[in-house]
């Protein structure tokens, strides 16, 4: 059920690799700020080497925010499948052993959620705090802030930062593992 985060660290890993080889050519030849499609740099290319420099540094940032969206993303995909998982499960275990004359098996849709019922993150994080432990949620919780900084804007949550793609993966594998 991790294939969607493992693609996305993949993705990651060959995209930053492609752009380190890209920066490292066009720092040693001018053809390539044309062939990569490059903005224009300064028009002495000995100049332009520091912008050239702070151009792939913000590029190594804006790739490394692309991907904890998609590893984010591929994180929120598994666990609601998890959760249709489980809500066919339990709705299957009622139906089987308890038979109409039990009064709750009228009210199966109250007992059992499904994802209609978590359409939001939020919810999603209600449930899975009394699944995981603290230490894990904590961790789930600034991986969630992180995204939101992303994905709304830098205003959000500015001071959030995660130590490291790697280890938001590992969190959210472990996490996984126990849900």
């Amino acid at each position: 059920m991790t294939e969607k985060l493992d693609l996305a660290i993949s993705n990651y890993k060959v995209i930053s690799a492609i752009t380190k080889k890209a920066q490292t050519l066009t720092l040693s030849n001018d053809k390539y700020v044309s062939e990569f499609n490059l903005p224009d740099f300064s028009k002495n290319y000995k100049n332009s080497k520091n912008e050239i420099e702070t151009y792939f540094d913000n590029l190594n940032d804006r790739i490394l925010e692309y991907a904890y969206l998609e590893l984010f993303a591929g994180f929120e995909a598994t666990v609601i499948e998890k959760i249709k998982h489980a809500s066919g499960e339990m709705s299957k275990t009622i139906k089987e052993n308890y038979n109409n004359s039990f009064p709750f098996v009228n009210y199966e849709k109250k007992f059992v959620k499904n994802v209609d019922d978590l359409s939001s993150l939020n919810k999603i994080l209600d449930l899975l705090k009394n699944k995981i432990n603290d230490k894990l949620y904590e961790g789930l919780e600034d991986i969630v802030k992180y995204r939101d900084k992303l994905a709304h804007g830098k205003r959000f949550h500015e001071n959030v930062a995660l130590d490291s793609i790697e280890s938001t993966y590992d969190i959210m594998i472990e996490i996984l593992d126990e849900i």
